[in-house]
């Protein structure tokens, strides 16, 4: 995998973005406008005539530069951009299915919310056919055949089919898709935990609540981050002023001002000497220290270092 790192562009706020590969190498010269993390195998990046294409992980073009704006992939294909109308591309490049939409998302669990006019959703198949015809204000990706729809403001989930099998009953900007069979939601002003029956594991008590990774889900109170179980036990009391989930048994947190990398334990695995952390990425992660940003492996070593206020590479949002 290679690892998008800016430097800026001489008597500009701009920067240009290239590629480095897990020992810090610079595979790809910095020479795009805009450049996204790679998923499968592929990762879109912008020229500065603000055409889109992919680059694969030798750094070669694979997907010439053709579109207006792009996505990720996920399960084969990825959301394209053609004007001012969305649709999906394959590994080819090649329209899978042609753009007609105004606002798309990624594929999840052979499914993807669309709308044809930006105000009502529904989720189309991997033909283009619309399986559940739009009818929600917002709709989040399927995960444990259950996906996330909002109606009237308030939050419900429905299988492939639409049918409503948790009712809308919950609150906030968002309900979390499922993951080791647990959804966290909001109720009457708190997070908890949610099975894919409706009924409550963990009962809402929390201010707010991230995704279960690894058998552990970070969750807030009075300000503060901590982890719990599958059963609402405390693992870590609430201390953190953040706390992201667990990837391969650690976690980017911060404490009085410094940032590091903790065990499910609350352990330093990487010592806070940072000013913000970011999630691991396969074998590095983007930490952040003055001015400057840099990638270090697990064991804490940097490998790269960007210049002075250098545009920050942080990861893709993942929910």
């Amino acid at each position: 995998m290679l690892y998008p790192v800016s430097v800026p562009k001489p008597n500009s706020a701009e920067d240009l973005i290239g590629y480095i590969d897990p020992s810090g190498r610079v595979v790809v010269p910095p020479a795009y406008e805009e450049g996204h993390y790679f998923f499968e195998g592929l990762a879109a990046v912008c020229r500065t005539d603000r055409r889109v294409g992919f680059i694969d992980e030798d750094g070669q073009i694979r997907i010439p530069f053709g579109f207006a704006g792009v996505g990720r992939f996920q399960e084969g294909l990825c959301l394209g951009q053609k004007k001012l109308e969305a649709g999906y591309i394959d590994h080819g490049g090649k329209w899978h299915i042609e753009p007609k939409f105004l606002v798309a998302s990624e594929f999840s669990e052979g499914m993807a919310s669309v709308s044809l006019d930006g105000e009502t959703f529904g989720y189309v198949d991997r033909s283009g056919r619309f399986t559940i015809k739009g009818q929600f204000e917002t709709a989040r990706r399927f995960s444990n055949g259950l996906a996330a729809v909002c109606r009237d403001g308030q939050w419900g989930y429905v299988d492939r089919t639409g049918r409503t099998l948790i009712s809308y009953q919950f609150e906030g900007p968002r309900a979390q898709p499922f993951t080791n069979g647990l959804a966290g939601v909001c109720y009457r002003g708190r997070w908890g935990f949610i099975d894919t029956k409706g009924d409550w594991v963990i009962m809402p008590r929390y201010e707010d609540v991230r995704r279960f990774s690894e058998g552990f889900a970070p969750v807030k109170i009075d300000g503060k981050w901590g982890l719990v179980d599958f059963s609402g036990n405390t693992h870590i009391v609430c201390k953190y002023c953040e706390l992201g989930e667990l990837e391969s048994g650690m976690a980017p947190a911060a404490l009085d001002g410094a940032a590091g990398f903790v065990s499910p334990q609350g352990a330093w695995r990487i010592s806070p000497e940072f000013d913000q952390c970011f999630r691991f990425v396969g074998a590095l992660a983007i930490v952040r220290k003055g001015d400057a940003y840099q990638y270090i492996r697990r064991n804490g070593q940097v490998v790269w270092s960007s210049e002075p206020f250098a545009m920050v590479q942080a990861p893709p949002f993942v929910e």
